[in-house]
């Protein structure tokens, strides 16, 4: 039996881990020597005839490989050799998901259980999905209790859906936040200020699940999940890059 709903059968190796491991290899061979910068993002995507969304969860794998140091703003810079922790790493990344891919899922699944919570919520649902945005505003200045009452806030429309599968499914994808890639890139993020939207975020949420109203409901959770895309490619790795524009959801996903 499957511990995690959500592993189920692949294709193999994951994309991101792949071409890690070819830009790995590229480093030891010494077309990028120790202390040189690794050619921009866009560049990189390319030559190696991949997403830069895949290019960039390629670097955080390598940063967490030890084989380059992500200077925010900066670039990324080649470590040395004695830094280097391929194996152990690689054990870490077999079955991770990249970040992406977790928040381009959430997108899908929670806007449809957003939608469907708003037909299904009952009174009593609603007075704890308000408590828990009440405990969340009370700790933007807490991460850890701010943390918890995210998490338990998306929960809680996935149980006002109806459906155990949503429910699980949503739970699932909110443990995977837990990996080694995850907090490389979202720990980046983090501010009052993002918090302080993602409070508005959820007012906006519990509005419309509270007038019951399903596509406006949908509708709010994925301009939620959008703008957490965002961050991910607005952090600026190099200062030749330009990250206006560069989150693929939206431009998927725009009728």
């Amino acid at each position: 039996m499957m511990n995690n709903i959500l592993d189920l059968p692949g294709s193999g190796e994951r994309r991101y881990l792949q071409i890690a491991k070819n830009l790995a290899g590229h480093i030891d061979s010494g077309t990028y020597p120790m202390g040189t910068k690794l050619p921009p993002e866009r560049e990189l995507a390319a030559s190696l005839e991949v997403s830069r969304t895949t290019v960039r969860e390629a670097l955080l794998a390598l940063e967490l490989m030890r084989y380059v140091e992500i200077r925010l703003g900066s670039g990324v810079f080649v470590l040395p050799k004695s830094d280097r922790q391929s194996s152990e790493a690689e054990t870490v990344l077999a079955d991770e998901v990249g970040p992406f891919e977790i928040v381009e899922m959430r997108r899908v699944l929670e806007g449809g259980v957003a939608a469907k919570a708003a037909e299904r919520i009952s009174d009593s649902e609603l007075d704890r999905l308000t408590q828990c945005h009440e405990q969340m505003a009370s700790c933007v200045d807490d991460i850890p209790g701010f943390d918890r009452a995210d998490r338990e806030f998306h929960a809680l429309i996935a149980e006002a859906s109806g459906n155990s599968l949503m429910e699980r499914y949503v739970r699932e994808l909110w443990q995977m936040r837990g990996g080694a890639l995850w907090p490389r890139w979202y720990d980046q993020t983090r501010s009052r200020a993002n918090r302080l939207q993602s409070i508005d975020d959820h007012q906006r949420i519990l509005t419309a699940l509270r007038r019951r109203l399903p596509d406006v409901a949908g509708t709010a959770m994925r301009a939620h999940i959008d703008i957490l895309a965002d961050r991910f490619f607005e952090l600026d790795l190099d200062p030749d890059e330009d990250v206006h524009n560069a989150n693929p959801i939206k431009k998927d996903n725009r009728q």
